[in-house]
């Protein structure tokens, strides 16, 4: 086996003879060639802000995957199909630990930073394992609350460069070679074309206009009974006989691109998400939240946009909401950095996307020696920026008043690198595809000063990118609006 990191550069070039200077197919292209390979995956931002550095990853066929149930089982497979399992016992994000650890790879260079790692999805429901907490809400989903799968090689893709790289620090020569010759051979193939002139997938929300309001009354109350400050509330919406979610994925790709997206096929389930909010960043002793909160969405025209901008930067609510999770931010990163090194680098700068405008804010401090990313993950887990202020109680009334469980929503997907880096998104504007449906939540911070119906209308503003992406007619911009409004009586 190799003892230092292999790495080639490849050319994936378009169907047929490709001029020299052609642009290869692109990494969401090329991932909607690859959906047949066991536990594919993408992360792909778009541009030079993808993943934070400016790279998409992929990778398919990983060595081994970890799957931990609902009720503590956890179980790793080889990663072919029929593999041989082991079952494990302790604590998740031990296990996380303990996995990168056994199926990990040898000493890391800094020259190849994507020479093989983990790619996870955390769920959720983790936090049960970080405090105690109400079980409440219905799991009508059945999925893992951690999922995770080791590969022994990754093709990255570098926007500035516009190039691909295969690297590898445990293939032979050999095998990196036919590992390249697979994916020209992918590359080459034609884009799968998807039939048009179906009829357009029901909808279904989980909760009704008056109830949604009728529960953010609720947590107004609380708010009154000086019980919280904030509360990140979220309503789910059921897609049934949707597209493919390659074909989700790629519209939302196409039309809505953001830092932090990914395609991850979990085996039983796929995750599509389109998130433009990153978790943590970790690297060289060093870890980064950037929290997002306040929104407004975009205009087409130049002069409206700017005052939307404006109106977000202005408004106290906005404002007033965004200061409490910077706040928990750093009371989070606190309990694993060293005492004096965690600041607020960035507040409240406005970060515009493709639909929307955010508020977002960095938070980073230096790690105290010895922390691991498990230590990480218990101290920050789950975000501030999607469950509310103080945390535990928000996280209480969370499961008072969502009928159903979030799952990988609001939870965390990300890639571990070789030498012990991580960067995570948080799983916001994210679907869940699993037993011929998908699921989406949309949700939106809850202060004193809300108003039920602009609360409301914000969450149907985020669904916005992913109602589009699910019409079949690829030259559609919107979701059909009678379907729409059936689906929010």
């Amino acid at each position: 086996m190799a003892t230092q990191p292999l790495t080639l550069t490849i050319s994936l070039a378009p169907v047929g003879l490709a001029p020299v200077g052609l642009a290869p197919v692109g990494p969401t292209a090329l991932l909607s060639r690859c959906v047949g390979q066991p536990f594919v995956f993408l992360l792909d931002g778009g541009d030079e802000r993808s993943w934070g550095c400016g790279h998409a990853l992929l990778g398919f066929r990983p060595r081994a995957v970890l799957r931990i149930a609902a009720d503590g089982t956890a179980l790793v497979r080889d990663g072919a199909a029929n593999g041989a399992a082991q079952r494990w016992c302790g604590d998740p994000f031990a296990l996380l630990d303990r996995f990168c650890a056994e199926y990990g790879w040898p000493a890391p260079s800094e020259r190849t930073p994507f020479a093989g790692g983990v790619i996870a999805a955390l769920s959720y429901d983790l936090r049960h394992w970080v405090e105690r907490l109400p079980r409440r809400t219905v799991d009508d989903t059945h999925l893992p609350v951690l999922h995770a799968a080791a590969y022994d090689w990754v093709l990255s893709y570098s926007y500035r460069e516009q190039r691909y790289q295969l690297a590898s620090a445990r293939c032979t020569r050999a095998e990196l070679d036919d590992v390249a010759s697979e994916l020209q051979r992918l590359a080459a193939a034609p884009e799968p074309q998807t039939a048009l002139g179906v009829a357009p997938p029901q909808l279904a929300w989980t909760l009704s206009r008056a109830q949604y309001g009728a529960a953010v009354d609720a947590i107004l109350k609380y708010i009154a009974a000086g019980d919280t400050y904030q509360v990140n509330f979220a309503q789910r919406l059921v897609v049934q006989d949707p597209p493919a979610p390659v074909t989700v994925f790629s519209r939302m790709q196409r039309a809505h691109p953001v830092p932090f997206a990914a395609y991850v096929d979990g085996g039983e389930f796929v995750l599509l998400s389109n998130s433009p909010e990153c978790f943590l960043s970790v690297g060289n002793g060093h870890v980064s939240t950037f929290p997002i909160k306040g929104t407004r969405r975009r205009s087409v025209d130049v002069q409206m946009d700017r005052e939307l901008v404006a109106e977000l930067q202005q408004d106290p609510k906005e404002r007033a909401e965004h200061i409490m999770i910077v706040d928990l931010e750093r009371n989070d990163l606190g309990r694993v950095c060293c005492p004096g090194s965690v600041r607020v680098e960035e507040l409240a700068r406005v970060h515009s996307f493709p639909s929307l405008h955010h508020l977002i804010s960095k938070v980073s401090g230096r790690l105290r020696g010895g922390t691991t990313l498990a230590d990480l993950l218990r101290a920050t887990f789950p975000g501030g920026s999607i469950t509310g202020a103080p945390k535990i109680r928000a996280m209480e009334i969370i499961d008072e008043l969502e009928p159903v469980g979030r799952r990988f929503y609001t939870g965390a997907i990300g890639f571990i690198g070789r030498d012990g880096s991580a960067i995570f998104n948080l799983a916001i504007r994210t679907a869940v595809a699993s037993a011929g449906r998908v699921t989406y939540h949309a949700g939106g911070g809850i202060v004193a000063d809300s108003d039920p119906g602009r609360e409301h209308a914000e969450t149907l503003l985020k669904a916005e990118p992913f109602l589009a992406a699910l019409r079949l007619d690829s030259n559609a911009s919107s979701f059909p609006p009678e379907a729409l409004q059936r689906a929010l009586r």
